[in-house]
């Protein structure tokens, strides 16, 4: 269970990772700009030594009490003004202090100063200033009074308190602010922190399939298998006999899926098999020719029907051309089932997964490794949509239920697979009460939550028992799907 949820986490990283990476880059050069436009700050500093003696007690030094009134001292609009006065700055006591600032350490005698300006040598200038009137105007006070007597001894003199500048007033080397650096540091640190929070309440905020478990739990039904994007938009490698890439994984991906739909619990439990989706685009036609090619390698005599009237492509994806005669005649009593019913040729041999070399030729002996004889290792044939114009109102016919009674029973297949309509359009309604099982295809990352629970009202509605998902486009890994169990 902990390394499914980490899983999930390093999925959830790796979908927002251009959010996380662009808000801490934005941060930085965000930080970079207001740094560029602020104007510099320069520092001057100085230090001074601070004691009090006289008064017929030992030297006193370091006392927080007197460092407190030497800083309250050196701070004050007297000496201020006196600075103000003597370089002539057009400003106020307040402004000069705010930029003046007096720091000491607990039992230590030495007061630290610091004042910042824009300008380097206006620093030290006004430092030094202030620091001769504050010497100035502790020359001038009287700081203590006479140190108590018995009666009869004179008084003692009263306490003298010192102050001497033994490091006068000099410019630091490098400027105070802006920092760059820091500043884009700081920056970076923070965008990052703020982009993983952004990151995880956007994938929270998703309403999008992202997992198994966001199918099963909207769909309301098991998810049965995931053809990964390679699959999507291409004929099955056994039309095409081609090898491309991700086609280790697409095989391995068919098997499993295979596996699910003939053995597990979950999978199809008759021979009339509806695929369909929520809306066009989510790969229901993928799915239902990689479907039929896959149960047909493993020796099974499969049927696949176009009943997509709008939008029918099943037949370019098994290589069949747009001309060929289907459904449409039949209905149209223009043509016969049995003359309708196009074969297609198997370009890999036999086997668990469909993975051998393609073969070019057709002409193989029986026994050889050749093009699929369906009297020997099962049949793929498909009724297309046809040449006659495509009627919706077909799907509702008595027609066609004949037809489709026709196709499992007189033509003795294992599998008749319907590519049907999207369940949103109502064109799909008729052919949902005549099949056994229902397939409905979700695009990950693009089938939304308000569609697949509509679709699973709309399968509830119509009395659909049987019903399953499959997943197109899928990311995860192929191994989570087998019979039925995986990762969330």
């Amino acid at each position: 269970m902990q390394q499914t949820s980490l899983q999930n986490y390093l999925q959830v990283l790796r979908r927002q990772a251009w959010l996380i990476v662009l808000v801490p880059v934005l941060a930085a050069a965000l930080a970079w700009f207001v740094s560029s436009r602020q104007t510099p700050v320069y520092r001057a500093t100085m230090n001074m030594f601070i004691h009090q003696s006289g008064g017929g007690f030992p030297p006193d030094f370091g006392s927080q009490a007197l460092s407190q009134t030497m800083a309250s001292v050196l701070t004050s609009d007297v000496v201020a003004n006196q600075a103000i006065k003597e370089l002539n700055l057009d400003t106020t006591p307040e402004k000069l202090n705010k930029k003046l600032k007096v720091t000491f350490k607990p039992d230590d005698a030495v007061l630290h100063v610091t004042y910042d300006s824009t300008d380097k040598q206006r620093a030290v200038a006004v430092l030094s200033s202030i620091s001769d009137a504050y010497l100035r105007v502790l020359r001038t006070l009287k700081l203590g009074g006479s140190a108590p007597t018995a009666p009869g001894i004179p008084a003692a003199p009263p306490p003298k308190i010192s102050a001497s500048v033994f490091d006068p007033a000099r410019a630091e080397k490098d400027r105070v602010s802006p920092k760059p650096a820091k500043n884009m540091g700081f920056a970076l640190a923070l965008g990052l922190v703020l982009g993983l929070i952004l990151a995880i309440a956007r994938e929270r905020l998703d309403d999008r399939v992202r997992r198994r478990r966001d199918a099963e739990e909207w769909y309301g039904a098991p998810v049965i298998g995931a053809l990964p994007k390679s699959a999507t938009g291409k004929p099955p490698p056994a039309i095409s006999g081609e090898r491309r890439r991700g086609h280790e994984e697409l095989m391995e991906a068919l098997y499993t899926f295979r596996a699910n739909v003939e053995f597990s619990q979950d999978g199809v439990s008759g021979p009339r098999v509806l695929i369909t989706s929520a809306s066009e685009g989510e790969g229901k036609t993928t799915v239902a020719a990689h479907m039929a090619v896959a149960l047909a390698l493993a020796g099974k005599d499969v049927i696949c029907v176009e009943v997509d009237f709008r939008r029918p492509e099943l037949h370019r994806y098994l290589g069949l051309a747009d001309s060929t005669p289907g459904i449409a005649n039949v209905l149209n009593g223009e043509l016969d089932l049995r003359r309708a019913l196009q074969p297609v040729k198997l370009l890999l041999r036999p086997g668990t997964n469909g993975s051998g070399p393609a073969q070019q030729e057709a002409g193989v002996q029986p026994g050889g490794e050749g093009i699929l004889k369906p009297e020997a290792h099962g049949s793929l044939r498909v009724l297309t949509m046809g040449k006659a114009p495509a009627d919706p109102n077909l799907l509702a016919s008595d027609g066609l239920r004949d037809l489709v009674q026709e196709l499992v029973e007189g033509e003795k297949a294992d599998y008749v697979i319907f590519d049907a309509p999207p369940l949103l359009i109502a064109d799909a309604y008729p052919l949902v009460h005549q099949a056994d099982n229902v397939l409905v295809v979700a695009k990950q990352g693009w089938t939304k939550r308000d569609a697949a629970v509509g679709v699973r009202e709309t399968l509830d509605g119509l009395g659909a028992e049987k019903v399953a998902v499959v997943l197109s486009d899928s990311t995860a890994r192929i191994g989570g799907y087998g019979y039925g169990h995986g990762a969330d």
